[in-house]
């Protein structure tokens, strides 16, 4: 869920994937795309770019992959958007038809948003953690906004989580 405030306040739900490349136990370099759905216009949403730090995981027991593991994020992003429109025809009153041809329109901002979170992930099974997170993020812009943003995911490691990983 997105929560924009600029001329009011918009809430959109968002939707999207998230890639972590680890950089140590603790520290992560994370990319998203977050897709505002249902958008009237075509495709629209955010991209970020993020630093992810790990504090102690909270084991119960030493080989206790489920621990809580709180995190902060800081980071950079901007938005993407994407619009097709398909052909039209119109007739006119003399019987002669003008045709509209079909057209996209995709823009990618440069990075233009600051970014800053925390949250946390918490272990089901060796194969798959829940995610909460929330953050804030400002546009640098002139014509700037202000806005929030909860998520809510499933993160599924490739190779499964390791016992203790995170100290």
């Amino acid at each position: 869920m997105i929560v924009a405030i600029a001329e009011g306040a918009f809430f959109r739900p968002l939707v999207g994937p998230r890639l972590t490349f680890n950089i140590s136990q603790r520290d992560a370099v994370e990319l998203a795309a977050d897709t505002v759905v249902p958008y009237e216009y075509g495709t629209y949403g955010f991209y970020f770019l993020q630093y992810k730090r790990t504090a102690r995981r909270t084991a119960r027991r030493p080989s206790d992959w489920s621990g809580l593991s709180p995190f902060f994020t800081v980071g950079t992003g901007g938005y993407y958007s994407y619009r097709k429109s398909p052909e039209r025809r119109l007739s006119r009153a003399d019987g002669s038809v003008v045709v509209y041809p079909a057209s996209s329109y995709g823009e990618l901002s440069r990075l233009n948003v600051l970014t800053i979170g925390g949250g946390f992930e918490q272990g089901l099974n060796r194969h798959a953690a829940i995610r909460v997170e929330g953050s804030g993020f400002i546009s640098v812009q002139q014509e700037g906004f202000l806005a929030f943003r909860m998520l809510v995911g499933v993160s599924i490691p490739i190779g499964g989580y390791r016992a203790n990983s995170i100290k």
